[in-house]
């Protein structure tokens, strides 16, 4: 299946060979010229030459730095592709596909509370025309959600419900449009004005890349969580009662940065209405460190992945602050494994618990609990698998 509405994304055109987008890399340390001439490999579809198709950690950072709008990052996505045609994936890689059973996130243990909430928001009918998109990863720390917002603005979705992001960063192209097409399918006749996100993995991929990307089509508004509550604040659907006197350091993700500053802004000025002061890493925003998962998604290695979270949670832990504050509920959770290692490091927040916490609601907080039996989900299924040759296709 060749992917149309990709190619006409990756307008060969467009792509100058600059080296623009490789030279600010933080991960490949390329000269000019050796981001010239890999951005040239990379449009040749040069697998067996390329260090960057070899050892790319899929951070999403590229898309920011391409001053053409070339996607350099689906460039990468295009090859990636053409290799899991012709060979497939590797067996420790079944454990992290969210269509995979089990998988590290349905195979969390869920308490009776939490199985309740993932009930609730699991019906067929939205429970009203602004809900609350959970993704994968609210659904694994359901209880981020709960509380006043969340009768205002409810919660609906489900595991199977998946937007597909997990495909698209290891560039599964097919998968990743097989999705398009249920999602549309799903919400094509659904009665929703609508849907916020909590995630900008979640919101990135409805807003831009499914659409744009894999032809689907949503009949619905797409908004962030932090857009629509400085809404409710200015109309006064919420107040806060007492300003918090945080500090914190802010981790962005990958997603965020190709949403851009006004993007990665706007939770900094969410923060602020709250009373945290805010420090930043000596890089950040879109030359800022992944959380690490995104690592693991090209060489399938839950080692790769571990490095990259290791030197972002360390690269926090030094920064000024008291909190890591990382409003991707997906960096959360995986930075939230890496926490184990160093339990004494800083305290890892989501700004909905500051929000939380700010009208006047107590937290139950679950993400370090979460982290730890995903740690061992994959060591007990991806690590031993390292030693399966067999391979599978999505």
């Amino acid at each position: 299946m060749e992917m149309e509405n990709l190619r006409s994304v990756l307008d060969w055109d467009n792509c100058k060979e600059c080296g623009e987008c490789l030279v600010n890399c933080r991960y490949m340390n390329l000269s000019r010229q050796d981001a010239i001439d890999e951005i040239k490999k990379i449009n040749k579809r040069d697998l067996a030459s390329s260090k960057v198709l070899k050892k790319c950690i899929s951070c999403y950072a590229c898309d920011a730095f391409c001053p053409n709008g070339a996607h350099p990052y689906e460039r990468i996505h295009y090859n990636w592709d053409y290799r899991y045609k012709i060979k497939g994936l590797p067996m420790r890689a079944s454990y992290l596909m969210p269509s995979r059973q089990p998988n590290f996130r349905e195979n969390l243990p869920f308490s009776p509370k939490e199985k309740a909430l993932h009930k609730k928001w699991a019906s067929d009918v939205p429970p009203a025309k602004v809900v609350l998109y959970p993704g994968c990863n609210l659904l694994s720390m359901p209880r981020l959600a709960e509380g006043a917002i969340f009768e205002r603005l409810p919660v609906w979705g489900r595991w199977d419900l998946c937007c597909g992001e997990m495909y698209f960063r290891m560039g599964l192209l097919e998968p990743t449009a097989r999705i398009a097409e249920k999602l549309t399918e799903f919400y094509k006749d659904k009665n929703l004005d609508e849907m916020v996100f909590i995630c900008p993995a979640g919101y990135n991929m409805f807003t831009n890349v499914l659409p744009k990307q894999f032809g689907a089509k949503f009949p619905f508004k797409t908004t962030f969580f932090t857009d629509w509550f400085l809404n409710e604040l200015d109309k006064g659907t919420f107040t806060i009662k007492h300003k918090l006197n945080k500090s914190v350091v802010m981790h962005d993700s990958c997603h965020a940065r190709v949403l851009g500053d006004e993007f990665m802004d706007k939770q900094r000025i969410l923060l602020k209405q709250l009373g945290v002061t805010i420090h930043e890493t000596p890089k950040n925003k879109k030359h800022g460190l992944c959380c690490g998962v995104a690592a693991g998604t090209n060489r399938y290695s839950v080692f790769d992945l571990s490095i990259a979270g290791i030197k972002e949670i360390f690269t926090l832990d030094r920064a000024s602050g008291d909190d890591i504050v990382a409003y991707c509920t997906g960096c959360l959770l995986t930075l939230s494994c890496f926490r184990l290692l160093n339990p004494f490091g800083k305290r890892l927040v989501h700004p909905l618990e500051y929000v939380r916490e700010a009208i006047g609601e107590k937290v139950t907080r679950t993400n370090q609990k979460k982290a730890f039996w995903a740690l061992l989900g994959i060591m007990t299924h991806a690590l031993p698998a390292y030693l399966n040759p067999k391979r599978f296709y999505v």
